[in-house]
Parts: C-alpha cells; structure tokens; sequence
C-alpha cells in the first residue's frame, strides 16, 4: 500500500513554497543517485483558491536521529553534487541573495543593525575574495524532523526552502546549529567552533579537490550565520536579539585571522 502526504496551502506564501517544493522534487526524480530518498509528487493542484500537493512517503523508514552520520554527509554530498557550480563568492546566488536581503532592510532596522548586517557581509566578501569553490543545491531545513533512516540512506522531506548555488557548509551547520537554538541554552562561540570543525571535515571529504582553509571555513560559517538572521527578519521584521545574531556580533572572536 502506497503511503501519503497531503500538503494544503492557507495563504500566497504557503502557495508559493509549496510551488518550490514542487518544482525541485520533479526535477531531483531524475536524479538517479537519489532514488528512493525523497519524496514524489503523486499529484498537485488548486483547492479553495490555494495550492495542495499529494506527497509519496517511505514505508520501512524507522525513526529520526539526532547525530550527523556518515549517512547524513553522504546524502548530502549527493545532493551536491546533483547542482554544483565552481563560483566565486560574489558570482554565486547566495551572495547576491543576501545582498538583496540587506538592501530590503535599509530604513526598516536601526542604523546599528543595518551598520552591522552590512559588516558582516563585507566579511564575508573579504574573506573569500580570493577563492573559488562548489556552490550547491541546499535542502533548506536539514533538520532531524524532517529526515528519516532508510537502512543506510535517508528519506529526506520538506523541500519548500531549497535552493540552488548555496554555501556547501548550509546544510551540515542547520542541522548541527538548529537542534541547539530551538533549547534553552542557545549555542556560543564554543559549540559554533565546533559545528566548524564537523562543517570542515565535511567538506574535506564531500569536495577534496577544492582547498578548505580555516579563513575560508569561518567565512562560509558567517555566510550560513548571516543568511539565518535574514531569513528570520524576513518572518519577524527584527534582525537582533537571536542566538545567531550575537554569534554575528561576536564574530572577531570565532573567525579565524
């Protein structure tokens, strides 16, 4: 018996995430090195003027974990590799979407907050000024909720926030920094150094023909840090006051020289 998902829209944002969603799965079905790991649109349509989407599920998949396994960094090495463009940083659609995303935010923050987001973005271009490495597709909430254990594999859902030409670190520093923001001890500068150290022996094994100096490490980590903190304005209209607006802040610490 087949199982599914029934996936309904209430307003034009759900609409539009659920057309993403969509959209990359029915292009990811044709990637044979992800068979079986995602769902498949089984149908899609209109319903009381907003989008549905009818979702195939995995039977036999057990339960989520909540450590980053070889598995986890295998899939999404896959997932990589499956979209993968050799950018330079201001070339690649992360920089020009978080540069669109600060710009949107001019005259709706404080000057201090704008001054700072602005900071951190100049950071970052610094810091990777001189590099060229893989931009991928992310999943976009590559949380433990959203995965589950199929044997070796994984069967990964929600889709409805990837994104192609994203940091290759996104996706491993979510799922190591999300499951500690959501507690009440919120991560620091010791859990962010290590997450990099996790994020850093990724990237060494998932890419080892680019070079994954510690500079550039830190860098990618404000990347992921600064897109977080837009994302979450973006929903909330305010940038401060988050865990990962205070490792922002304090990134003379972290960020290697």
């Amino acid at each position: 018996m087949l199982l599914s998902l029934v996936k309904a829209s209430t307003d034009d944002r759900g609409d539009r995430r659920l057309a993403r969603e969509a959209e990359w799965l029915r292009e990811l079905a044709a990637e044979p090195t992800l068979e079986g790991q995602l769902p498949r649109v089984l149908e899609e349509g209109w319903r009381d003027g907003h989008r549905y989407l009818v979702l195939s599920l995995a039977q036999a998949a057990r339960q989520e974990t909540r450590a980053f396994t070889t598995d986890h960094a295998r899939f999404l090495a896959t997932l990589g590799k499956a979209r993968f463009r050799a950018l330079d940083f201001e070339a690649s659609g992360c920089c020009r979407w978080l540069h669109r995303e600060i710009e949107s935010l001019r005259g709706r923050v404080s000057e201090e907050t704008a001054g700072q987001l602005q900071g951190a973005y100049h950071d970052c271009e610094s810091a990777l000024l001189y590099w060229t490495g893989p931009y991928v597709l992310s999943q976009g909430d590559f949380a433990p909720w959203n995965i589950r254990t199929l044997g070796a594999q994984l069967f990964v859902y929600e889709w409805g926030q990837a994104h192609a030409e994203a940091s290759p670190l996104d996706d491993v520093l979510h799922y190591l920094m999300v499951q500690r923001a959501l507690r009440r001890r919120a991560p620091g500068v010791r859990f962010l150094r290590t997450a990099m150290r996790r994020a850093h022996a990724f990237a060494v094994q998932a890419y080892p023909e680019w070079t994954w100096r510690a500079r550039v490490i830190g860098a990618l980590t404000l990347v992921y840090l600064l897109g977080a903190v837009l994302h979450h304005a973006r929903g909330s209209g305010s940038c401060a006051g988050s865990a990962y607006w205070r490792l922002l802040e304090s990134r003379a610490d972290w960020m290697p020289e």
